[in-house]
């Protein structure tokens, strides 16, 4: 009977320890063959709430727009006043952009917190 005790209790220690060793899968840590990239875009897509060609479109815009603020934020020759200015003239381009690719004042609004949320945090 003794016996019998020490073992089922020697044999719960094991499978608890196994468990314990074994971490759940997760979409990240799974293996499906996802580059970083790709997992990054996902990430993205699912926290934007947008999907289908509604998001490639606003990818692509946020692309075009975050090159052309990025130029005009770093030249020297503008005044502060100036590269405000077309900075904001871009920032409302972009916008128009968007709506015009199917997107809602709401989801502007979250497309605009999320990349400037994103441009303020470390890279990964």
């Amino acid at each position: 009977m003794k016996k019998l005790l020490v073992l089922i209790l020697c044999l719960s220690f094991k499978i608890a320890f196994l468990q314990a060793q074994t971490p759940e899968p997760t979409f990240i840590n799974s293996d499906k063959g996802l580059k970083k990239e790709e997992i990054l875009r996902l990430e993205m897509k699912d926290d934007l709430k947008i999907y289908d060609k509604r998001f490639d479109s606003v990818v692509l815009i946020q692309k075009e727009f975050q090159a052309k603020i990025k130029v005009v934020h770093f030249d020297k020759k503008l005044t502060e006043d100036i590269r405000q200015k077309r900075e904001k003239d871009l920032n409302d381009l972009k916008r128009r952009r968007l709506r015009a690719a199917g997107l809602d004042d709401a989801e502007i609004k979250r497309v605009e917190d999320y990349f400037l949320h994103r441009e303020r945090q470390p890279q990964r």
